[in-house]
């Protein structure tokens, strides 16, 4: 029993570091010089939740129960008259104005209707493998009251939070399968859960009680359109344009791929076009991590290492594709649908299906006169002494954003040359600081370990003073670079765990990976009984196999999950649910904070996911529906016990409140696609500052009926408060058809 107690323990902490893939380890003390990375913390893209007290844990005697009452429901409503629209129902009245609501929901309407257009025991392959490891299948369609082992496996999560019950679970191959569910969920009366990869930290995109339409399915990179400046598939207006940083930063051209694509896949894709690749330096800007789809990441902010240089995920995205509630198809881009994009680009996604994403392809910046294009991983250790670390906070904050007005150009030459070029994160914390005790910093520089020595050091940041030790990793390429930082992350977290197949307790990722495991991996012990081979990330093999595993869609890189390892800890221990699966606490932003404020968050600890300093920054926050431009600094705060977490988290929010906004806690600033539990008052001014109101206004057009609403989501605007918007799209105010 003591042993098995301590394997759940190690189990757990495994599975959230396996998630979160933390940017350092807290114990690691030194920066390693063999070619491994601390760990790196994994930004997860999606949106909105419900706390663990609001629904109940389902079982399966449950969920027959709310069958029941479902179909008892069901059967005094399926004769009556559908509207023909969501407008035609209306629920409660204010001003003389009519607030649509949606119909009663029938779940034998829902059913037999995706049933007689798709056929029901269809299966779909979810998660395939590079060696002998069986793949893994799924219906199509499955429903709780039908199969709870087909529905279970359906339902497949990458994440924590809550398990979560679906109506229904439908994966869609197509945008014409989009519009088809989307037509059956509306006529039957159901909420609309898109799910693109499964990464929301509260596990709401399987949204209880909503048709779940999965996206996975539609990322075919056969099918992908690439265009040049010389032939762009978007406007005249954008063809050759400059891109964020000024006339020298080249835009060479884009990707047109299914919404249900990962960062791994897209990184694999323009590493291998020869429109991007090698000495083009072609940057399609990633997380880290490999299997975070690109809907949620490029709706909800998006930050990666590329970020200062390219910008947030929503920065580069140049039109969208998506299915509105009412089964309409349209294109939101800086021509059409303008308001729709606008929203779209920093509001989530919960306005519609995502069925397609045109995102811009930056060049990296130009090599020195005569030298070939460079890309270094940096990994940084410095003192914990406090004065040492108030002397690096000081120097880090002035080389990431100088003291200069965003909008000078002064400002942005100096940044250009050099902060911009650098994204990353990692730890600052002082000796005995409580939740991170470590002061680290790790990431991508472009350009050679030449020039990033140069610029860090121009900024005090190689002080021996300050810096314990320092190891730079330079590359040919952005592809490989990225790779490298990809495998030393999961490596350094132990996150192999939850990307390997059913071969637990002996997890091999190289025979995964299909390569030779005694040649390119090494072994490890997680626990007594628990072994695994994991690869050696400097081997050139090892990057190239990673490549062609995030290359396949359904690859076991871009479909890992914490929910696999539960599972497996469940079958091994004979144990019922050892592993309590519950939400993760979500990302805090900060501003350029006085070095006084900063020590003392140092003094508790600070986790820093990713930097957005840079290119987010020259963009203004009325710009986009992401409105959080001068916070630049994304904390995590899962680094510790999950009953820790809201103390780190609550103490960090104190000091901000009372040190740095007088007092008003509704200024303090927060990260969609790091999305908090409920309880938070001002919800929408810490996700969605100023940009609110205009956001509500643009979802009452595209969704009436809060059709794919979640309960941290922009809410539709009341009909006859809404304000025309300055620059309404093509819709010109009206629901779309």
């Amino acid at each position: 029993a003591t042993t098995h107690a301590k394997v759940i323990i190690i189990i757990m902490k495994l599975a959230a570091a396996a998630h979160l893939l933390h940017l350092f380890s807290s114990l690691a003390a030194v920066v390693p010089t063999t070619g491994q990375s601390q760990q790196r913390l994994v930004p997860a893209a999606s949106s909105n939740i419900v706390p663990q007290d609001q629904h109940a844990r389902a079982d399966k005697r449950s969920l027959r129960a709310e069958e029941v009452r479902w179909q008892t429901k069901s059967s005094k409503s399926k004769n009556a008259k559908q509207p023909e629209t969501p407008a035609e129902t209306c629920g409660m009245e204010e001003g003389n104005e009519c607030i649509p609501s949606m119909p009663l929901r029938n779940s034998v309407g829902l059913r037999q209707c995706l049933e007689d257009k798709y056929d029901p025991m269809k299966e779909v392959t979810i998660l395939e493998y590079l060696g002998d490891a069986p793949s893994k299948e799924v219906l199509k369609i499955t429903f709780p009251e039908k199969n709870y082992a087909d529905y279970k496996d359906a339902r497949f999560s990458a994440t924590y939070g809550y398990p979560r019950h679906p109506a229904g679970i439908f994966y869609a191959e197509d945008e014409s399968e989009v519009v088809g569910a989307v037509d059956c969920a509306r006529e039957a009366g159901y909420k609309i859960s898109p799910r693109g990869r499964g990464h929301s930290y509260q596990g709401l995109s399987n949204m209880d009680g909503y048709l779940v339409i999965d996206m996975s399915l539609v990322c075919n990179p056969g099918n992908f359109t690439v265009s040049n400046p010389g032939n762009f598939t978007v406007s005249e207006e954008v063809k050759g344009r400059p891109w964020i940083l000024g006339e020298d930063q080249k835009l060479l051209g884009s990707i047109k791929s299914g919404a249900g694509c990962t960062n791994a896949v897209m990184l694999a894709y323009t590493s291998r076009r020869e429109e991007f690749a090698g000495e083009k330096g072609g940057i399609f800007v990633i997380g880290s991590c490999p299997s975070v789809g690109i809907a949620g990441y490029a709706t909800g902010g998006g930050q990666g290492d590329a970020t200062p240089w390219v910008g947030l995920g929503v920065d580069d995205v140049l039109s969208y594709d998506i299915v509105l509630y009412n089964g309409t198809s349209v294109t939101a881009s800086a021509t059409e649908h303008t308001d729709l994009y606008w929203y779209l680009r920093g509001g989530g996604s919960g306005i519609g299906v995502i069925t397609q994403l045109e995102t811009a392809i930056v060049q990296s910046p130009d090599p020195e006169p005569g030298s070939d294009r460079k890309f270094t991983a940096v990994f940084l250790n410095y003192s914990n002494e406090e004065e040492k670390v108030k002397k690096f906070v000081k120097r880090f904050q002035d080389f990431l954003v100088p003291d200069l007005p965003f909008d000078s150009m002064e400002y942005k030459n100096k940044i250009k040359k050099g902060s911009a070029r650098f994204g990353g994160g990692g730890n600052i914390g002082v000796e005995d600081a409580p939740y991170v005790s470590v002061t680290q910093i790790s990431g991508h520089f472009l350009g050679s370990e030449k020039e990033a020595r140069e610029v860090f050091d121009e900024y005090g940041l190689l002080d021996p003073e300050i810096l314990v030790n320092s190891n730079f990793i330079e590359g040919n390429t952005y592809g490989e670079a990225q790779a490298y930082l990809l495998c030393s992350t999961i490596t350094g977290s132990g996150g192999w765990l939850t990307w390997t197949a059913t071969s637990l307790p002996q997890a091999n990722v190289c025979e995964d990976l299909g390569i030779d495991s005694e040649e390119f991996c090494d072994e490890i012990q997680v626990a007594p009984g628990f072994t695994g081979r994991v690869p050696k990330c400097e081997e050139p093999t090892v990057i190239e196999a990673i490549v062609n595993a995030s290359l396949k869609p359904q690859s076991f890189m871009n479909r890992p999950g914490s929910e696999l390892l539960a599972d497996f800890s469940d079958q091994l221990l004979n144990v019922p649910n050892p592993i309590i699966r519950q939400s993760l606490k979500g990302g805090l932003l900060l501003p350029r904070l006085e070095p006084d404020v900063l020590l003392e968050l140092a003094n508790i600890g600070i986790a820093i996911s990713h930097l957005a300093h840079g290119a987010p920054t020259l963009i203004a926050p009325k710009d986009t529906g992401y409105a959080n431009r001068e916070e630049f600094w994304l904390l995590s705060f899962e680094n510790t016990d999950y009953a820790l977490k809201d103390d780190w988290y609550n103490r960090f929010t104190s000091i901000l409140t009372n040190k740095v906004y007088g007092g008003d806690p509704s200024k303090i600033r927060g990260f969609y696609n790091y999305v908090n539990p409920l309880g938070n008052p001002n919800w929408r001014e810490y996700y969605w500052g100023d940009n609110y109101e205009k956001l509500s206004d643009i979802k009452l057009i595209y969704d009436e009926t809060n059709g794919f609403g979640n309960p941290v989501q922009v809410q539709p605007a009341i009909p006859g408060k809404k304000k025309q918007n300055e620059k309404g799209g093509k819709s010109g105010g009206e629901y779309p058809n």
